[in-house]
């Protein structure tokens, strides 16, 4: 279960400073600089996927939220569907809190 006060402020210092990649396809590209990937519950989005293939290979921790793609994006103020975020900032305490299992 993710912490959803952390998700909060790791979503708004992200907006605030632009230091995030929306888009799986963008993520991959930019996983060199990514610190986490936030990835909505999706079938793209499984162990077996891409994105976590590629994550797990750049050493970046990836964090399944319980939320749909859309709800991902509404979250970043977009109005289309998010399957996945790359963050390039997260504060150290949050980190923590969002990569504990």
């Amino acid at each position: 279960m993710v912490d959803q006060q952390a998700l909060g402020r790791v979503i708004k210092e992200a907006m605030k400073g632009g230091k995030y990649t929306v888009g799986t396809k963008e993520v991959i590209s930019e996983l060199k600089t990514a610190k986490l990937v936030l990835a909505a519950d999706t079938p793209a989005n499984a162990a077996g996927g891409a994105l976590a293939g590629e994550a797990a290979k750049n050493k970046v921790p990836m964090v399944k939220i319980e939320k749909s793609s859309s709800q991902l994006g509404r979250m970043f103020g977009r109005p289309y569907k998010v399957s996945s975020v790359g963050l390039r900032v997260v504060a150290e305490s949050d980190f923590r809190l969002l990569t504990a299992e």
